[in-house]
């Protein structure tokens, strides 16, 4: 994230609402894109927004039934696993009583017209976000908890992950809470066999870099949603499983040299940290890294 950007803090009305009152932050993401994703804690106090001027996503966690919207005609109540949408021109006030966490998902007006045009093939001025106040919403809840806080937001394999899963819930809001109501296109296939080898291409020769979707998408002149759907219905498994499953094959090939320490390894294929990798190889291959070198030595 550039925080030295006017459009960055300008996208952080309502992060930095938080954090300059009595909010902690725990883990935060941001994409190249501007899309920005936020886990936060909060006991006391409260918070105004007024005319943010861009959208948030906000669902609790755990506790918030303290938690309320003070509104003129009766307040609101809030409770783990209620979502909250907030557009960018809402105004609000908030009353925090008890210990409740929440995770945020900051996103702008272009990034709704840009999903619209893109996916849906459709003019994206008029799209509207719906303003909703403490609702269920199933998909939100499995998406955010199972896929979205148990990935490593800082390792560079698992932001691959992370962009896809914040496209899939730009996809669910366009189509649940927007004013305009778009329908899915159907399928267009997969990639086409050139590029196919152009993204193998690019993934083999950028394993020990950081790259996002966007990278891949743009290599393919798709949508990051478009590029994601056709990649799977192509190879079967995510960008990110694909990219996963390289760095492992590459880090196998390492450990077979027995040359490299595990550290530099690890940086070679493209992870975060030497814990990184043990913890993705034994998930995948069924052992550490050290333990599978050994095992290779002996024969």
């Amino acid at each position: 994230m550039d925080k030295d950007s006017s459009q960055t803090l300008k996208r952080q009305r309502v992060y930095n609402v938080l954090k300059d009152n009595t909010a902690r932050l725990h883990n935060e993401i941001w994409q190249d894109n501007g899309l920005g994703s936020a886990v936060w804690s909060n006991s006391h106090g409260s918070a105004s927004y007024e005319k943010p001027g861009h959208h948030t996503l906000s669902f609790y966690l755990s506790g918030g039934q303290n938690t309320k919207r003070c509104l003129s005609g009766g307040d609101m109540f809030g409770g783990e696993d209620k979502l909250c949408l907030m557009p960018t021109d809402h105004r609000s006030q908030w009353s925090f009583a008890d210990p409740f966490s929440f995770f945020h998902f900051y996103f702008e007006q272009k990034h709704l017209q840009n999903f619209a045009e893109q996916v849906f093939d459709k003019e994206g001025r008029h799209i509207e976000l719906k303003e909703c106040t403490f609702v269920d919403d199933p998909f939100v809840n499995q998406l955010v908890r199972q896929t979205m806080l148990q990935l490593d937001w800082e390792s560079d394999t698992d932001k691959l992950m992370m962009s896809h899963a914040q496209q899939m819930l730009l996809l669910h809001l366009v189509r649940r809470y927007c004013q305009l109501p778009l329908q899915l296109p159907q399928s267009q296939g997969g990639l086409s066999p050139q590029n196919q080898r152009l993204v193998m291409e690019y993934i083999e020769s950028h394993l020990m870099q950081s790259f996002t979707l966007a990278d891949l998408a743009t290599l393919t002149q798709l949508s990051e949603f478009h590029f994601a759907r056709m990649f799977k219905t192509s190879f079967d498994c995510t960008p990110h499983q694909y990219v996963l499953s390289r760095r492992i094959a590459r880090a196998k090939d390492l450990l077979q040299e027995n040359i490299l320490p595990l550290a530099e390894i690890a940086m070679a294929c493209g992870f975060s940290s030497q814990q990184h990798l043990s913890q993705q190889f034994k998930q995948r291959v069924g052992m550490t890294p050290a333990a599978f070198r050994k095992a290779q030595n002996r024969r």
